[in-house]
């Protein structure tokens, strides 16, 4: 049985992913110690709010070195969700600037549509188009998936793109590198789509 590490630094909405992996017949840690981290076979970084707000949440809890030893040192998979996936990032404008982790480069910023009726913020379900094979998922397949956020991840390289979604402009909509993966979309709120992304990140 998967043992989820779900990091609950207060800044994320963690009942409905828990609920969702315990669907997928997975055991939820509720992680909060670094002790914690390590029973986990994946991690899950959740993120809900400004971007600001969670990366200040984030290093308070003290659980980020444990979190990079997990990840890098230990190579062990890592997905981020919403916000959590624009923590990956180098930095975000949100707000002001902020730094992110740094983990796989690129920038946060805000959407943009030249169009009135594409409003910000991208809130409902839109179609991801996947770059790569995926899981259960193939190269060139779509699937709609649920969104709600102002702000999107520009990646510096196309080759970590798992997919794209576009409202006023095309985003990156999930990256994977390594044993890193991240969605702006929320699986967990996703139905069938979702349940499949996120079996697809059980088998990593």
């Amino acid at each position: 049985m998967p043992e989820i590490g779900l990091i609950d630094y207060q800044a994320g909405n963690i009942c409905s992913i828990a609920n969702a992996f315990e669907y997928l017949g997975a055991h939820v840690i509720h992680v909060r110690s670094a002790t914690d981290i390590l029973q986990a076979s994946h991690l899950v970084l959740p993120g809900v709010g400004a971007f600001g707000f969670c990366a200040d949440r984030l290093k308070a809890s003290g659980l980020l070195p444990a979190i990079e030893e997990w990840t890098f040192a230990m190579n062990r998979p890592i997905l981020g969700i919403c916000v959590g996936m624009q923590l990956f990032a180098d930095s975000s404008d949100e707000l002001g600037l902020h730094q992110g982790l740094g983990w796989v480069g690129g920038k946060v910023r805000k959407l943009h549509s030249s169009v009135s009726a594409i409003r910000i913020p991208h809130v409902g379900w839109n179609t991801v188009v996947f770059a790569t094979d995926f899981g259960e998922y193939q190269s060139g397949e779509q699937a709609d998936f649920y969104f709600d956020h102002s702000y999107a991840y520009h990646a510096p390289s196309k080759g970590q793109v798992l997919g794209t979604c576009t409202h006023g402009e095309t985003f990156c909509a999930a990256l994977q590198r390594d044993n890193l993966l991240a969605v702006q979309f929320h699986p967990e709120k996703s139905q069938t789509a979702g349940m499949r992304f996120l079996r697809s990140f059980l088998s990593m």
